[in-house]
């Protein structure tokens, strides 16, 4: 299925949550897409040997993979609201999820189903654009990271989005300056943010804070 066919507003939907044989092609397509986001979100985070991580939004299950092979003494887990993507990166994960190693769960960001100081880091490769009013997501990261824990977003910047996109209204433009006030409007303190170059020739930026 090429997915330049898909209509623009039905594509943001599936971006936004993958779902049926489309969410297939689409989770597919963002194993290729976010590989380099990862790869930097990762690198930026220095995630130790027993950290407990969690990521939101784990869409195919990258990120999950390349957590739980820096973690081996540590525990990863992840939320998403897509059953497909649940799939997906079940599969991927499969020994890591059977050793308990990884625990994955399809829900919602809002209401995280994890206990108060449970994680070092929490993060999310590219889903902070998706939340009009981040104010209760935040809150709920707030309350999961442990004291002094890091909380960290990439997203792709909107100069290098897909064309049509904005028009959708589904993604919500912001820059970099705007994910730090956002969080620090939260509670989040000790803001430090990177930005990348993507392929093939975009840009990206990650924001990172701590509780």
């Amino acid at each position: 299925m090429d997915l330049t066919n898909i209509d623009i507003n039905a594509l943001a939907k599936q971006l936004r949550k993958p779902d049926g044989e489309i969410g297939n092609e689409v989770g597919a397509a963002m194993v290729q897409f976010n590989m380099s986001a990862i790869a930097f979100t990762i690198e930026c985070l220095q995630i130790q040997p027993g950290d407990h991580i969690l990521e939101i939004g784990f869409g195919p299950g990258e990120a999950i993979a390349e957590a739980a092979r820096l973690t081996p003494d540590g525990y990863v887990a992840g939320i998403d609201h897509s059953s497909e993507m649940l799939k997906m990166a079940e599969k991927r994960n499969h020994q890591a999820v059977m050793q308990e190693h990884v625990e994955l769960t399809l829900g919602d960001a809002q209401e995280l189903p994890y206990a108060d100081n449970s994680f070092d880091t929490v993060f999310a490769v590219n889903v902070f654009h998706f939340w009009s009013d981040p104010t209760r997501e935040l809150a709920e990261c707030r309350r999961v990271l442990k004291s002094g824990g890091r909380i960290a977003f990439y997203l792709t910047h909107p100069s290098s989005w897909l064309p049509g996109i904005r028009e959708t209204g589904v993604f919500i433009a912001r820059e970099v300056e705007d994910v730090e006030k956002i969080l620090v409007s939260t509670g989040f303190k000790n803001m430090e943010s990177r930005t990348t170059k993507t392929e093939p020739d975009g840009i990206g930026f990650l924001v990172m804070g701590q509780k």
